[in-house]
């Protein structure tokens, strides 16, 4: 089987990276470990997304937004809101089986291949050149060729395969942000949450102009503490972490941490699948003991797998420095903006390390960090691009990496198209199609608008 790009993991960012792709006129395989599109939004719950804004000013766009806007017409999702917590400057709350039912309808308008239950085991390659990949499937094992490859896995696991220099979590140690497995509450009695939460607003972060039209939760300090002290507490968090679902009497809860454990060892990610579940046990038997409101609620959804923060940093051709965001560096390639907090759940404590920005937080990202470093026709997207640490913990979320999957979808085709490797193709051609598309990839861009 020979395609003009194959791209591996159906995520956000390779879902994006996909379209993309063959809305430039490339052949189009999409392969997914699992039986279902989405990756973390719905196979771990992560969401609301964050954030497509920076101020007033919408800095991500192009196919992501197109995303959003079908999402919001059918009822899935309350469209981009100023975040409550006044954290990042825009959420966009959606919901997770209007996600499957949108993306699944893109996969089939745009008539995309797809290739579910398969698991990228191997890669086919020439030296440093990738050729394709190989998939362990309920078929037995399947040769899939493409000209261009594009690892969306989140993980970095096609470049892995491929050899590339990759690096594990923090430089410094190699501990990881840790993970977390959210889930779904309903029949949760909301007058009475925001009740309480008006009445403790002095022990919970929000906005001083926070109009309570949308829920979101972070704090209850005390009431965790608390717990805590009566022995009837004992997750690595110090606070409620909540979201108000697009499901009526419905919230999405963050609260648990598994730390020091690796996303990438079989053996160590189930023992956090069954942590993170007891962690569950615990969290939801706090909130209806302690937080006035979940009386009467009960789990509606539980993920289908952990949702994985930070595992492998693929080193490319430039590698994203926390510099670049705390300075809003401008690049000569760049082909996205993002402006998202640097927000680093600590892999080995209940805090949160945040670092100190300015109010407009809007960066750009260069081309160079989805291009691994020495190999050939081999492009990375996602939360796995070539960033530090630190630099990861602001660009990894879903917006961004939407973005992301976008200029690498247009990468991958420009390289089809020309016959060249994606390192030799004049990056101008790619920021000169994502225009086209609608897409922001440059701040100068804002101040014209």
């Amino acid at each position: 089987m020979k395609y003009d790009v194959i791209v591996c993991g159906a995520g956000p960012s390779g879902i994006v990276a996909a379209i993309s792709a063959k809305r430039n006129h490339a052949q189009v395989l999409l392969v997914e470990t699992s039986g279902l599109l989405g990756g973390n939004s719905v196979l771990s719950l992560v969401g609301p997304w964050m954030t497509f804004h920076n101020h007033q000013d919408q800095i991500i766009k192009g196919i992501g937004e197109e995303i959003v806007k079908r999402l919001q017409a059918k009822g899935y999702s309350f469209g981009h809101l100023p975040d409550p917590l006044g954290f990042a400057d825009s959420i966009t709350p959606v919901d997770v089986e209007g996600i499957k039912e949108v993306f699944f309808d893109y996969i089939r308008e745009e008539g995309i291949d797809l290739l579910l239950h398969a698991f990228v085991c191997d890669v086919i390659s020439e030296q440093n050149t990738i050729l394709g990949v190989k998939v362990a499937t309920k078929s037995g094992f399947l040769d899939l060729y493409g000209t261009i490859v594009i690892d969306a896995t989140g993980d970095g696991d096609v470049c892995a395969l491929m050899g590339c220099e990759t690096v594990f979590g923090r430089q410094s140690d190699h501990l990881a942000q840790p993970m977390s497995m959210l889930f779904s509450v309903n029949n949760v009695d909301l007058p009475r949450l925001k009740a309480f939460l008006k009445a403790n607003a002095d022990d919970v972060i929000m906005k001083d102009d926070y109009d309570y039209h949308y829920l979101a939760i972070a704090g209850f300090f005390k009431k965790v503490q608390e717990a805590k002290d009566a022995g009837e507490f004992d997750l690595i968090r110090d606070r409620v972490l909540l979201f108000q679902d697009v499901q009526a009497k419905q919230v999405s809860i963050n609260m648990t941490r598994v730390q020091q454990l690796s996303g990438i060892d079989a053996f160590e990610l189930t023992k956090a699948e069954m942590e993170g579940r007891l962690q569950i046990k615990k969290a939801f038997a706090f909130l209806k003991k302690y937080i006035p409101g979940f009386e009467n609620s009960m789990i509606v959804r539980t993920p289908y797998r952990i949702g994985v923060r930070e595992t492998r940093h693929v080193i490319g051709e430039y590698i994203m420095q926390v510099e670049d965001i705390l300075n809003r560096r401008e690049f000569d390639d760049s082909i996205c903006l993002s402006a998202f907090p640097i927000d680093i759940h600590s892999p080995h404590s209940e805090q949160l390390e945040l670092f100190e920005q300015s109010e407009d937080k809007c960066y750009e990202i260069p081309l160079r960090v989805l291009i691994p470093k020495g190999k050939n026709n081999l492009v990375v997207t996602g939360r796995c691009v070539s960033a530090t640490h630190e630099a990861n913990a602001s660009l990894r979320v879903t917006p961004s990496v939407m973005a992301l999957g976008e200029a690498a979808g247009v990468l991958a085709a420009l390289c089809v198209q020309r016959g060249l490797t994606p390192k030799d193709l004049d990056y101008r051609l790619v920021q000169k199609q994502l225009v086209k598309q609608g897409q922001i990839i440059k701040k100068v861009a804002l101040k014209k608008s």
